[in-house]
């Protein structure tokens, strides 16, 4: 999916999570839906073999705001991604060493260059199709 930078306007009732019922609008940032560490990896490049990647020590947290994620041993960010700097994002399945992986992929626009972030599980697939789903829905409510 290409995100449209012209956002389309929406309903009351699409301004809230349909997995928790939290607002995507208003002052004050709430945890929408967080997954991880366990079966979770934070690649910094698309997947590859000779890619960095972070494994079983990520939580990511979507918030009403961003998604980020920190190491669950210093509590230090890995990333962080503003919804208002997303320029693409895609869910795909990825053979790597011995299985199938479901790759959550986003690329975002950092003031000198965009970046790209793809969060891979093997175990927890319905963590990434949620979390995409989540992140679909607070895209299409951001004001123009």
């Amino acid at each position: 999916m290409v995100v449209s930078k012209l956002w389309v306007n929406s309903s009351d009732r699409d301004q809230y999570c349909a997995a928790c019922g939290t607002s995507f609008l208003g002052n004050r940032e709430r945890e929408v839906f967080s997954f991880g560490s366990w079966g979770i990896n934070v690649c910094f490049g698309r997947p590859g073999t000779f890619v960095m990647m972070k494994k079983n020590d990520t939580k990511i947290v979507l918030t009403n705001r961003r998604v980020y994620s920190s190491s669950i041993h210093s509590n230090s960010l890995r990333f962080e991604v503003p919804y208002i700097t997303i320029i693409a994002m895609e869910v795909y399945n990825f053979r790597f060493n011995i299985g199938n992986w479901k790759v959550f992929w986003i690329r975002y626009q950092e003031p000198d260059k965009s970046k790209e972030v793809p969060l891979m599980s093997m175990l927890n697939t319905q963590n990434i199709d949620t979390a995409y789903n989540i992140l679909q829905k607070a895209l299409s409510n951001l004001p123009h």
